[in-house]
């Protein structure tokens, strides 16, 4: 049974990052629209009928049949800490925790102004990593660096994802930690 969902998770979320590569727009690139007599997926310029009521991606079937769209967030946030330097990619596998000022709140609720966010080897560009974790890691940054802003698509908790282990200088924080499934560079 574990195995089947497992195989729906990573069809889901196939799909998920697929559709958002063909939308090519970050407001509704990846959300699904279910309405009274099907679902389908948006992408720019698709009108929406009155009667369809929008989704969050199914970003939380990554991880389990369990996990709620309350563990999901699509914002829009600028980078405004790195704490310290990254360790070498040669050492070990890690999440890193990163500082946001989240701009806008795309899917979700989110009432702080600041969010932490992990990210898998922040040190390789998110479309190169081809390890055991790619199903769990997208987007277009190549690079990470204070000041700019992203599109991230989280869950919640990190442990949902990654259990191995985490660069974390904010472990006195109260700030909920997030896991990056995807992070785009925004305009």
């Amino acid at each position: 049974m574990k195995r089947l969902h497992l195989l729906a998770a990573s069809a889901s979320l196939f799909l998920f990052f697929s559709i958002g590569a063909q939308c090519r727009d970050s407001s509704s690139a990846g959300v699904q629209s279910v309405s009274k007599k099907t679902a389908v997926t948006q992408c720019p310029g698709k009108a929406v009928s009155s009667d369809t009521v929008k989704h969050p991606p199914k970003t939380s079937a990554i991880v389990s049949s369990k996990a709620s769209s309350q563990d999901t967030l699509i914002v829009i946030a600028r980078l405004i800490e790195i704490p310290g330097k990254f360790p070498p990619n040669d050492l070990y596998n890690y999440v890193y925790i990163m500082k946001y000022r989240v701009m806008k709140v795309l899917w979700g609720a989110y009432p702080a102004q600041e969010i932490l966010v992990g990210h898998y080897n922040p040190l390789i560009p998110r479309p190169q990593i081809k390890d055991k974790m790619a199903a769990f890691v997208s987007g277009n940054v190549a690079k990470f660096e204070t000041g700019a802003k992203h599109k991230l698509v989280l869950v919640k908790p990190i442990e949902r994802i990654w259990k191995d282990a985490v660069e974390d200088d904010y472990a006195d924080s109260d700030l909920d930690k997030y896991y990056a499934l995807k992070a785009d560079v925004a305009q």
